[in-house]
């Protein structure tokens, strides 16, 4: 895949998992709420950092655990137990590794097998480190610099 195509591939990837998280924060009930309370201890570590900063937090963030998650252990379990175990074990410890609660769980692993399965059917490990870095992006500066729109009607 073209670098360019990849890197649009990843943000267009980054807004449309976005728009999946504010529907089910929307939707209500007991895992949207967990989900908030997660996202408000989530943001406590990030307050008062600069926009500069949380940049760097996420392209750190999307290089690291794609490298580690997709290139490293998806590739390597790949070779050993085929594609389908490699997504879903790589994904079982993304988020295991991720856990606040269970729903947040739950997010971070249905997460990871999308991450998963783009990488598989892309090849491309850019453009998922550019999906994983840009959504992280979008939350921390939402959750950081713009807290009222994700508190507003809950």
């Amino acid at each position: 895949m073209d670098e360019s195509i990849a890197i649009g591939y990843g943000v267009v990837l980054a807004i449309v998992t976005l728009i999946i998280f504010v529907a089910v924060y929307r939707l209500g009930g007991n895992f949207s709420a967990q989900l908030l309370i997660d996202i408000r201890r989530v943001t406590g570590l990030f307050i008062g950092y600069s926009w500069w900063q949380l940049l760097v937090v996420s392209c750190l963030a999307g290089v690291g655990e794609e490298l580690l998650f997709r290139a490293f252990l998806q590739g390597w379990l790949t070779n050993y137990w085929g594609v389908g175990w490699a997504i879903l074990v790589a994904s079982i410890v993304f988020g295991v590794l991720h856990y606040l609660s269970f729903a947040y769980f739950v997010s971070a692993f249905l997460m990871s097998i999308a991450f998963g399965l783009g990488y598989y059917l892309s090849g491309s490990l850019l453009m998922v480190i550019v999906w994983h870095g840009f959504y992280d992006l979008i939350a921390l500066v939402v959750m950081v610099k713009y807290p009222s729109l994700i508190s507003a009607n809950k």
